[in-house]
């Protein structure tokens, strides 16, 4: 029984630090010094650990009890000045060297913040269980995803619309906690293109862990003919019987929560190039098949969630509504 629990235990801990998230990878300048801090405070800790460690082994050796030794009692020593004087002057000596370089990147950040000239600003506010990521001077809103362009200061305002959220993208920079009533900021860059996961670092409800979204760091002419692209992305005219149908019934049963266009803001999650995402609500992959399933009781696979099931929808609706959605490009 003992060995069993022991196994359960080592397999728990082993899975934990299981992430896709890569942590120790910075592509933007504020990761980079949050990951110099986080090298020089292991340094300091490996520096300390090694001399406590040795010191503990070769006085244990040293004075471990031997038969000449083991009726010996021990003369008093009253104290050493000098070796308390040593170990109170060296920790002191640690603790600068590591707040040194810690108040001085954070004041350094803090004033980059105010300082940074011609910031892309993003307004970013934390549902359960959803990111809605809304540029407020280009009049666009995504859902779960950003786009943003390389070696240009980020303004990202954070905001929740129920519970306490944490915005977490660790290749590009600290975490934020979103406060109901509160905006925060946070700013950052991207010094090379790539995709860059995040994820809400908060505890916020039983669908926490599906909380995710991505980054999508572009080139800086690559982001303006994005921003255009977007400007006129509209839904498709040009629909057959099925999807007609589908269109009507999403008119009737979803647009009340959901937009399907990038200029428009909704209560629920924007559709808009839907047919694109890989996942539908960062839980199932996205086939025609997932998307009816989803439809007719997305709780059961993102528990907790707000949208409601609809159990009155006929195969035949299902499949209409799925062939509509499948269309949003």
């Amino acid at each position: 029984m003992k060995r069993l629990c022991c196994g359960i235990l080592l397999t728990v801990l082993f899975l934990s630090g299981c992430s896709s998230l890569k942590v120790l990878d910075p592509k933007g300048t504020v990761a980079e010094l949050q990951l110099n801090l986080f090298q020089i405070s292991i340094a300091i800790m490996l520096f300390v650990f090694f001399v406590v460690f040795s010191m503990f082994v070769y006085f244990t050796w040293k004075y471990r009890e031997t038969p000449d030794r083991r009726h010996v009692k021990p003369s008093y020593v009253k104290g050493n000045r000098k070796l308390e004087f040593t170990w109170t002057v060296i920790p002191i000596l640690l603790l600068v060297i590591l707040a040194v370089p810690t108040v001085k990147g954070t004041f350094s950040l803090a004033e980059s913040d105010e300082t940074s000239e011609n910031p892309l600003t993003i307004e970013v506010t934390g549902h359960q269980y959803w990111w809605e990521v809304h540029y407020p001077d280009q009049g666009i809103t995504l859902t779960n995803e950003a786009y943003i362009p390389v070696d240009r200061p980020v303004e990202f305002q954070l905001k929740s619309a129920d519970v306490i959220h944490s915005f977490w993208m660790p290749r590009l920079g600290g975490k934020k906690d979103l406060i109901p009533g509160k905006t925060n900021t946070l700013t950052l860059n991207a010094s090379e293109e790539g995709v860059y996961k995040g994820q809400c670092a908060e505890l916020c409800g039983a669908s926490h862990s599906y909380m995710r979204f991505q980054v999508h760091a572009v080139g800086k002419q690559e982001f303006s003919q994005w921003v255009d692209q977007q400007s006129e992305v509209k839904a498709s005219e040009n629909l057959d019987p099925t999807a007609e149908k589908g269109k009507k019934l999403f008119i009737s049963k979803c647009l009340t929560c959901h937009a399907v266009s990038p200029s428009e803001r909704s209560e629920g999650p924007n559709l808009a190039g839907f047919a694109d995402n890989e996942r539908i609500g960062n839980v199932l992959s996205n086939t025609d098949e997932n998307v009816e399933k989803w439809i007719k009781d997305s709780s059961s696979f993102k528990p907790d969630v707000n949208m409601p099931p609809f159990p009155d929808l006929t195969e035949e609706d299902l499949n209409a509504l799925s062939t509509y959605l499948s269309q949003l490009e």
